[in-house]
């Protein structure tokens, strides 16, 4: 009997361990594509439009790379032209997942 007391407070207390462990462990954050969002919480690029082709515009970075995006992504009501500057929201850990937004400079 005093060995499953024994193993029951033991196990108790690893239990109440990892409780306190979670709720003090940062949450992920969330990010919402409006344009109340925090801007810490995305990896900014800034581009030069080179092309539009329909609603496909074609950009250029300062350092050469580019990128394609679609008027999906532009969340200001701004009308982007050739030769203006955006700024490209990618999310902060994961540049793979893809173009978050994109708003006129």
């Amino acid at each position: 009997m005093f060995k499953r007391m024994t193993i029951l407070a033991i196990l108790s207390l690893i239990l109440i361990a990892l409780m306190l462990m979670k709720t003090h462990t940062n949450s992920p954050v969330t990010h919402s594509s409006t344009k109340s969002s925090s801007p810490t919480a995305y990896t900014t690029m800034e581009y030069t439009i080179t092309k539009i082709t329909g609603k496909q515009y074609y950009g250029k970075a300062d350092d050469g790379t580019g990128i394609q995006f679609s008027a999906n992504n532009i969340v200001s009501g701004d009308k982007i032209q050739v030769n203006d500057h955006v700024i490209c929201y990618f999310e902060k850990n994961n540049l793979g997942k893809g173009l978050v937004k994109v708003e006129k400079k």
